[in-house]
């Protein structure tokens, strides 16, 4: 059976046939499987698409220029003058302006704002060639960060 990176053909076959609101039972129907299989094909789509993840994750954290934690109830429009300010302490050349970071902060990151302030601290990752990715810096990624940082 074919893969397509941590998914197995079957695991994408359910998720698209589960995306467009088919029941377990159907997609059994459709795949010609019991409902039980496809349950199980499912549960471990998610779980290679979380170990995924964090597998990008620990990557990022592992080569980043720049790492800031911004803490929550800090107001939206410091971010990026925050993160600008550390690239530039690091002689990086962000690939970002104010606009981008916030629309990415607000729109990529949802949960992470509450009005016009952040609801949950954020980590934000600068790579060397300057593009940033911003997660939640929640426990799990917390747990992430520190294990690549003691190493």
């Amino acid at each position: 059976m074919r893969r397509f990176g941590f998914l197995t053909e079957l695991q994408v076959r359910v998720v698209k046939l589960r995306a467009k609101g088919l029941s377990l039972r159907e997609v059994a129907a459709v795949l010609g499987t019991s409902h039980q299989n496809v349950s199980v094909a499912e549960r471990r789509a998610r779980e290679n698409v979380r170990a995924a993840e964090e597998t990008i994750l620990a990557y990022r954290v592992a080569t980043a220029a720049v790492k800031v934690v911004v803490p929550d109830g800090t107001h939206l429009a410091d971010v990026p003058r925050i993160v600008m300010e550390e690239c530039d302490r690091a002689g990086v050349r962000l690939r970002a302006d104010f606009t981008l970071i916030f629309k990415q902060l607000r729109f990529s990151r949802p949960r992470c704002v509450e009005g016009n302030r952040l609801a949950l601290p954020v980590i934000v990752l600068v790579d060397r060639e300057g593009y940033l990715s911003i997660y939640p810096y929640d426990d799990r990624v917390r747990a992430i960060v520190e294990g690549v940082e003691s190493l």
